[in-house]
């Protein structure tokens, strides 16, 4: 099918030009009195998913609560994910009940710009606009394929990609098309799911970033990856920053990220790759072998936040690496949602949220890792000593051993002072940042909690996980897995 827009009418008030004096003079002197009174926060967009390229779910805009319910857009099917559910066990480890490494499409996930919504949907593939304030669709541009993650939003266009294996960049106003790129020459597709996909479908969304369009395009480690930059405001392939890199046995899946100076690529099942993102050579793989999952966050400082998925760890974790050589520091065993701002971590684990000081606690955890390290290398020498091996050495090794497991302790004693405070939450699915409010999305619910005691502050509730959450104008939507997206609102907006 033809890639088409579908616009619909929307009503438009009507006001004379003319301006009498006295309305001037009585203007003015508004002008004056409000300029006498507090300054709100500035609204803001949310132009990316998790508002920015580095997918930090944080943004400066405060909402006001109570809040309630405004509008709801509902999906006639719930999102149609690209991979069905997680592997049914793991056969290696008999590890049953695993999480799933490739959950980055389970909602329509949404940006805001230009007092609209927008976000691509896996049930009709295509992407959809919504007036913010009403939620009213004005229109819809149609792919020839599932449109997995939202558009993003730069300089009054979108960008996104869909599973046919196009990169599509629309006005954003109008969703007339501006231009389309095929990733690449080969448009052969597949069925899956009872739909026909690219043997290249974009399925890490796309970047923005020094007016280039960044993206992968990968469905199968025995077929080629793309990992590419295009012109944003021609979608031309040649030129200074443009590139189009083949790459064997990778599967580029999940939100790109992006520093001044590399791209970051989730791979599902195996682990994240960094990439210089002048030229889009490989830099690195971080981690070992299974270090997988699709969420990843990239501090302001460059620290690294990936995982939700490890194939040998049934409940996922979350993992920090190093801003330098980009060396695992730290691990997060069953923690599900995080965010990060002025070196304070904001994390759900174990039905806990919890606030502490990043370098603190990193710090700690990183003498403790390295004396565990230390003991297992011991441990390893003495079992090589052979049987005529001095007294001396065997007693040297247990008291370097012995003295190393103490300072362990003493070490993990002080870890709960890194803590600023620790609530329940039975909100484990999203996590975001606005103003000095914690946004917390649940089970048929959506939460916030104050971000200097952790105090619940407010809570609503919703139908199904609420993996998605955005704010902008004075609005939070939530979106969830049965393809519902609320917005709320306080009721002086």
């Amino acid at each position: 099918m033809p890639s088409a827009t579908r616009k619909i009418a929307v009503g438009a008030n009507h006001h004379s030009p003319m301006f009498s004096s006295r309305f001037v003079h009585i203007f003015a002197m508004l002008l004056c009195v409000v300029g006498l009174m507090p300054v709100r926060v500035r609204a803001e967009d949310w132009p990316a998913y998790r508002h920015d390229n580095r997918r930090s779910g944080i943004s400066s805009e405060s909402l006001e609560f109570p809040a309630g319910k405004a509008w709801e857009y509902r999906s006639s099917e719930p999102p149609q994910t690209a991979w069905a559910g997680p592997a049914k066990w793991d056969s290696y480890a008999n590890i049953r009940k695993l999480k799933s490494m490739r959950n980055f499409d389970p909602v329509f996930h949404v940006t805001i710009a230009q007092a609209s919504v927008f976000f691509g949907s896996s049930v009709d593939d295509a992407v959809h606009c919504l007036d913010l304030a009403t939620g009213q669709e004005t229109w819809v541009f149609f792919t020839d394929g599932p449109v997995r993650l939202p558009p993003a939003f730069d300089g009054g266009r979108l960008y996104f990609g869909s599973d046919d294996g196009c990169i599509y960049c629309l006005d954003a106003d109008s969703g007339e098309l501006a231009w389309k790129h095929h990733a690449v020459p080969d448009a052969r597709s597949v069925p899956v799911n009872g739909k026909l996909t690219s043997l290249s479908p974009c399925r890490t969304g796309t970047l923005v970033q020094d007016a280039r369009v960044y993206f992968a395009a990968s469905l199968l480690p025995w077929q080629k990856t793309y990992v590419c930059a295009i012109d944003a405001e021609s979608g031309a392939t040649e030129g200074i920053g443009l590139f189009r890199r083949e790459y064997d046995h990778m599967t580029a899946q999940g939100p790109m990220l992006a520093s001044s100076t590399k791209l970051y690529v989730s791979q599902g099942r195996q682990a994240p790759l960094a990439f210089d993102r002048i030229s889009g050579h490989l830099l690195k793989s971080l981690g070992d072998s299974g270090f997988g999952g699709v969420f990843g966050l990239l501090t302001a400082d460059s620290f690294l936040v990936h995982g939700h998925g490890q194939n040998h760890r049934a409940e996922g974790e979350l993992r920090f690496f190093s801003p330098q050589q980009q060396d695992l520091l730290v691990t997060f065993p069953h923690a599900t949602s995080i965010v990060i701002r002025d070196g304070i971590v904001y994390l759900h684990a174990e039905g806990q949220l919890q606030a502490f000081d990043r370098d603190a606690y990193v710090g700690l955890q990183g003498r403790i890792r390295k004396l565990q390290e230390d003991i297992k290398t011991w441990g390893e020498q003495k079992k090589k000593l052979g049987a005529d091996a001095k007294v001396a050495e065997r007693q040297r090794l247990d008291k370097a051993t012995e003295s190393a497991r103490a300072q362990i302790a003493v070490l993990q004693e002080r870890l709960p002072d890194t803590f600023l405070w620790r609530v329940p939450s039975d909100c484990p699915f999203e996590l975001i940042l606005a103003g000095d409010t914690l946004i917390a999305g649940g089970e048929d619910k959506v939460a916030a909690y104050e971000t200097a005691t952790g105090r619940e502050v407010w809570t609503a509730s919703v139908e199904g996980r609420a993996y998605g959450l955005a704010v902008s104008q004075g609005r939070l939507l939530v979106s969830t897995d049965l393809g519902r997206i609320v917005c709320f609102t306080a009721a002086s907006n």
